[in-house]
């Protein structure tokens, strides 16, 4: 607890939950309104209409309030990954790390706390963040006059594994911004690495490869939150990023024991 509440104070500053929450609940904001006022009626989105385009059927449907959480984990996502990467390497850009490995030598344990603490941040920005998807929900639904009786059916079940869904997947965002900055020790170079490959790397492989991309981070974190796809079932995407999530704490754990920190 000690590690914890030492991390928790120094995150929990306005650059941080200003920059994190505000940034989250604006995109979420924005996000909801242009998906909800784009909607047009028909079976499949018109062509030429970009990912997260939805149709007036599929925000009507049960469980339809939830339609712009998928396109919002992207945005969110990042913004996770940078909070992270700027905590962790804030940290060595300063010098801080070294008194606080002099001072508390458990390494494990220090950055335990330190991932429970950021947990804990992350944990409160993803349901503010969803929350403000499903209160905006209903008035765009008005607003663009479409019907939402059957958000009555089954609205609990929804909600509660679409925010399962965005909690986990946002959360994995975090780690690997987590592990990216263990590994560089630069918030900049880790921020740029987790941006350039989440968003542009895995596009241009998904040209090459177009089978591959569901199954690399980004993609996979995309396909939870959506509930899964016809190429990836959810079960499959969960187990995927549950896998990224694990792999990049045991990195992380194994560079932070064994690297020359005091030196």
């Amino acid at each position: 607890m000690r590690p914890f509440r030492s991390e928790f104070i120094r995150i929990w500053r306005p650059a941080f939950y200003y920059g994190g929450y505000g940034v989250m609940v604006f995109f979420a904001a924005l996000v909801s309104v242009f998906i909800f006022t784009a909607a047009k009626s028909g079976a499949t989105p018109p062509p030429g209409k970009g990912v997260g385009f939805a149709t007036v059927g599929q925000i009507a449907s049960p469980g339809g309030f939830l339609t712009a959480l998928s396109t919002v984990s992207g945005p969110a996502g990042v913004v996770l990954l940078a909070v992270w990467a700027m905590a962790v390497a804030t940290d060595y850009s300063t010098g801080l790390i070294r008194t606080l490995v002099q001072a508390y030598p458990r390494r494990m344990k220090l950055l335990a706390g330190k991932i429970a603490a950021l947990g804990t941040f992350s944990l409160l920005a993803t349901t503010i963040t969803f929350l403000v998807v499903v209160f905006l929900a209903r008035p765009l639904a008005r607003l663009e006059g479409i019907k939402v009786d059957a958000w009555t059916t089954d609205f609990a079940s929804h909600a509660l594994k679409g925010y399962f869904d965005f909690t986990v997947a946002l959360m994995v965002w975090g780690l690997i911004g987590l592990m990216l900055a263990v590994l560089t020790r630069s918030a900049a170079l880790a921020i740029g690495i987790g941006i350039g490959y989440l968003l542009v790397v895995e596009s241009l492989i998904a040209i090459v490869a177009p089978d591959a991309k569901k199954y690399l981070p980004g993609g996979t974190l995309t396909t939870l939150v959506s509930g899964g796809t016809a190429g990836l079932s959810w079960g499959a995407s969960l187990g995927l990023v549950v896998t990224y999530g694990v792999i990049a704490i045991v990195v992380s754990l194994l560079v932070f024991r064994t690297r020359d920190i005091v030196a």
